[in-house]
């Protein structure tokens, strides 16, 4: 008995001091991140074309097609003009509801005054759907690009608002008491103790608005004005150019897809320890 006590014990001294084969899923992860969507949109693209073939192509044009129409608007100059004012007014609009979210999140997720006086009128707008203020909007600053810039704005705004303050309002009471305790001034704790507890919560609401805007833009534009993307995708639609009207909504899925790349972009870089535990 003694000796196959012994035996085992080597056995595991042995095995501890072999190397540690690499962890198994890191290559293969890596693969899929790349080979999984390519499969997906081979898959569509397939079922797609088949598709094609048993229905009008007036309903669903074949994928060759749009792409033809999709070069075409952009060889003949006609999206180029569209996407600018499109892109200026989107990221205009953005930059606006994120600051500006971003700033009110803190003050009503940090002061519990500031919550109690705004958060009714906050509660109350967010209920309200967006699309019927747009009269409101054309009543205030016309059919203009102002109008559509606020859109934008508005519909970028609520969620970063939303989930910047819930960030704030999660935070652990314990870190604030420990710096408090240290001497921390009401900034120092902010700077160094709230935001960075925050940040996931706060990217999330980033995130969640600069798939939005897009939205926002994309309405504004049918809604508010006779230029850009949105109102490309009204003309070609009344008018049945379904290919045309795809290669819109495809470009105007890019430019969501930009978006949120960016911001994981970002979020990777410059906040890593949000992403450590994936």
């Amino acid at each position: 008995m003694s000796v196959k006590v012994a035996d085992i014990g080597v056995d595991e001294e042995l095995a501890s001091r072999m190397p540690k084969p690499p962890k198994p899923g890191l290559a293969q992860r890596g693969w899929m991140i790349v080979v999984a969507p390519l499969a997906v949109v081979a898959i569509v693209a397939g079922a797609w074309e088949v598709a094609s073939h048993f229905v009008s192509a007036v309903l669903i044009p074949p994928p060759q097609r749009v792409v033809h129409d999709f070069g075409t608007l952009f060889a003949r100059g006609t999206a180029q003009g569209a996407l600018a004012i499109s892109i200026r007014e989107l990221y205009i609009g953005l930059f606006i509801g994120l600051v500006s979210g971003i700033l009110l999140g803190m003050l009503i997720g940090r002061y519990s005054m500031a919550e109690g006086i705004l958060g009714p009128f906050i509660n109350a707008a967010n209920a309200t759907p967006l699309n019927i203020l747009i009269p409101l909007l054309i009543v205030w600053v016309g059919i203009s690009s102002k109008a559509r810039i606020l859109f934008v704005v508005l519909i970028t705004f609520f969620p970063v608002l939303l989930n910047t303050a819930g960030g704030l309002r999660n935070v652990s009471r314990g870190y604030v008491e420990v710096g408090k305790t240290m001497g921390l001034s009401e900034r120092q704790l902010l700077r160094k103790i709230i935001l960075p507890a925050s940040v996931p919560y706060i990217l999330a609401g980033v995130r969640i608005g600069v798939a939005l805007a897009v939205i926002g833009m994309i309405v504004g534009e049918m809604e508010v004005s006779n230029v850009g993307l949105g109102y490309m995708l009204n003309f070609y639609g009344q008018g049945f150019q379904t290919g045309k009207l795809l290669a819109l909504v495809f470009l105007s899925s890019l430019i969501g897809v930009f978006n949120v790349t960016v911001v994981r972009l970002v979020q990777r870089r410059f906040f890593r320890w949000t992403v450590a535990a994936r």
